[in-house]
């Protein structure tokens, strides 16, 4: 993937015209009749936004392409209208599917001359509107005026909103690739799944449970099924369709669990793709990846899980909702109860150590069997509240946060995938099953009116004060518990300073082994010496990321200075030591920086035990696009490291020629290395 954007971003900066030409003529063809309907114009007027961040096209050239199209075929679509009038409604598509000008026409009549502009924006009718004005004969001055002003306003909305994604590819490329994918998936996924409940719970509601509750209601018919169903489908009594769905749920939650189990037992396929997900993972894991999946974690803790209980509890007693209590009690006690008699049973082992007793054995995840009861229970009892409209929003929250959960404990090493999902289908079947007798001993209205209403403002406020109260006291354990162990090897110290040092990676290693720039600084000693020796010679330690000194990049003429530096991964771990240094004299590298970074070796030399630092010295220089700055790499390693080396820090030093196999572009690389010890 990256070998063909670099392809891509070389063929457009070869070719600016044809680029620039593909621009306008994508831009025309969206506006236009017809056409338009088909045409991705805004993900072209996007994904050149992305270009212009990468350098690789300007801004006001393509501005100005983008918007002379965008008229142009406005403009076209407005003469066609305006030259064949009722005639367009005998062209196809319009013969076939008339609906398409109809929508037009109304949106037209509704906003009048100000459409031209709104339409621009709204997919389904942007290449109908400019037809339909002329063919309702607006004038041409109105339409001209709101054509112009419509493409002003569409060309930059797309292309700063692809800039300002190029940019942050940039900068996350700055930061790791592997983070990059990591928030990507997390977004994606975030957004996949709110769809897809509401999808799905759309489907079954207008028509998967009316056909399940015809074909089902056949079953009571039956003289040997009759037992089975009961009055459950019963054609005298109508038929729960909610009901319906939770018994769904009891038998797919039931198989799913029995299925897991038995693989588990017999250690089936699931367990071997099982240890590929843990080692996937493992491999995508980053700092701030870390903290995002404890924090998620830490909202399946037990002290999480047992503050909702409690607040709960409280407020069913409090509105003497006896029976809902008791339900809520049965719902927790039973899925702590389940996952401690498993566990203790199957004594199948976690991936890594991570706790003592019955804890530290795997199957099934707690933290996703007691989140999927307690959170996946409050919206069912939160879902009764809402309008029908609505009641798949908290099965949609609830589904991302569980899964959030869920994930977590996979990303951090602390569960199988079996246990995962195992725990998930354990959870739904107590569920449904608790959902079943509750709908046949609470009716709906007397639950709302006796103790759910206003429960899940309850819920939502023990969940995130005990949450966030969860998350500031323990990430700092936390992120130890659950961190990667690196093995650690010995290396003679003298024979490190001869010919050893080949032996250490020479490039810094982002997301799936992909190489970045070389590593070409090896330190041997402590790094509070080094960070002294340098603060001597004018370097300093940048302030650290926050979202008050991030907005800098937003500033119209910062300096490199004022711009905060992103962190940089190598083989997921942070750097460990991050120094700045501007040369006062601006002649020599006017508007660069120069930054040291280091990242703790899998090497240890002895004797002494001490650890190799690996790290870069590279330049940064300033990169301005309109309304955003931000620091880019410069590809010149070694006259970075030159310059570094002319300040002669106060250590013993050795200057190296290295020859290392840069496997992204698949040939030697000779670069400088300086050893320091």
């Amino acid at each position: 993937m990256s070998d063909l954007i670099h392809q891509l971003l070389a063929w457009v900066s070869a070719n600016p015209h044809w680029a620039g030409l593909a621009i306008f003529v994508v831009a025309c063809a969206e506006s236009l009749a017809v056409v338009g309907l088909v045409v991705p114009g805004a993900v072209m007027m996007f994904g050149a936004g992305a270009l212009i961040a990468a350098g690789a096209m300007g801004f006001w050239s393509t501005l100005t392409l983008a918007v002379a199209g965008a008229v142009l075929g406005d403009s076209l679509s407005y003469w066609l209208g305006y030259r064949y009038n009722d005639k367009v409604r005998q062209w196809w598509p319009f013969n076939r599917h008339p609906e398409l000008l109809l929508r037009g026409e109304q949106f037209f009549k509704q906003h009048g001359g100000k459409s031209i502009f709104v339409a621009r924006f709204v997919g389904p009718v942007r290449a109908v509107v400019p037809m339909v004005a002329g063919m309702l004969a607006m004038s041409p001055r109105r339409f001209f005026l709101a054509n112009i002003l419509s493409a002003l306003a569409w060309a930059p909305a797309y292309l700063l909103l692809g800039m300002a994604f190029g940019a942050s590819l940039a900068l996350a490329g700055a930061v790791a690739g592997r983070l990059a994918v990591l928030l990507g998936v997390i977004l994606v996924a975030a957004w996949i799944i709110i769809k897809v409940v509401h999808v799905v719970y759309k489907l079954l509601h207008t028509r998967g449970l009316p056909w399940a509750e015809n074909h089902l209601s056949q079953w009571s018919r039956h003289r040997k099924l009759a037992w089975i169903v009961g009055d459950l489908f019963n054609p005298e009594k109508p038929l729960s369709r909610t009901l319906l769905l939770w018994l769904c749920l009891l038998l797919g939650g039931t198989w799913l669990f029995l299925g897991v189990l038995e693989d588990v037992v017999s250690g089936d396929p699931l367990v071997s793709a099982g240890q590929s997900v843990f080692g996937l993972l493992q491999e995508l894991r980053t700092p701030i990846g870390d903290r995002i999946m404890v924090a998620f974690s830490e909202l399946g803790d037990a002290v999480v899980g047992l503050t909702v209980v409690i607040a709960v509890l409280l407020w069913m007693l409090w509105k003497r909702a006896w029976r809902e209590a008791l339900y809520w009690l049965a719902a927790a006690g039973f899925a702590v109860l389940a996952v401690v008699v498993f566990k203790y049973a199957l004594h199948i082992p976690r991936p890594v150590e991570l706790y003592a007793g019955v804890a530290s054995y795997s199957f099934p995840s707690g933290h996703a069997a007691v989140s999927t009861v307690l959170y996946g229970y409050l919206a069912m009892l939160s879902a009764q509240t809402l309008s029908l409209r609505w009641r798949w929003l908290p099965y949609a929250i609830v589904t991302l946060l569980v899964m959030g959960i869920s994930f977590s404990r996979l990303y951090l090493g602390a569960h199988w995938l079996a246990d995962v999902v195992g725990g998930i289908g354990l959870g739904v079947a107590w569920i449904a099953l608790l959902a079943i007798a509750r709908h046949f001993h609470l009716p709906a209205a007397s639950s709302i009116n006796g103790g759910i209403k206003g429960l899940p403002y309850i819920a939502l406020l023990a969940v995130f004060l005990m949450g966030s109260w969860h998350i500031n006291a323990r990430m700092t354990d936390d992120l130890q518990r659950y961190a990667i162990q690196h093995s650690v090897k010995p290396l003679f110290a003298q024979t490190w300073w001869q010919t050893g040092w080949q032996e250490i990676p020479g490039f810094r290693v982002d997301l799936e082994g992909e190489q970045e720039q070389p590593l070409n600084i090896q330190w041997a000693g402590e790094l509070t010496q080094l960070r002294q020796t340098l603060k001597a010679k004018g370097w300093n330690a940048p302030p650290p990321v926050t979202l008050t000194n991030a907005l800098s990049w937003l500033s119209p003429n910062p300096s490199l200075a004022q711009l905060p530096v992103l962190p940089q991964l190598h083989s997921g771990q942070q750097e460990v030591l991050l120094l700045t240094y501007v040369n006062p004299d601006q002649t020599k590298s006017p508007g660069q920086q120069l930054v040291l970074r280091l990242w703790p070796s899998d090497v240890r030399l002895e004797p002494g035990g001490g650890r190799l630092w690996v790290g870069t010295v590279s330049g940064l220089r300033m990169q301005c696009l309109p309304l955003i700055c931000f620091p880019r790499l410069m590809k010149d390693f070694d006259v970075a490291l030159t310059e570094f080396e002319s300040m002669r820090p106060a250590v013993e030093r050795k200057s190296v020629e290295r020859a290392s196999v840069n496997e992204d572009e698949h040939r030697p690389t000779r670069y400088q290395l300086l050893l320091l010890r």
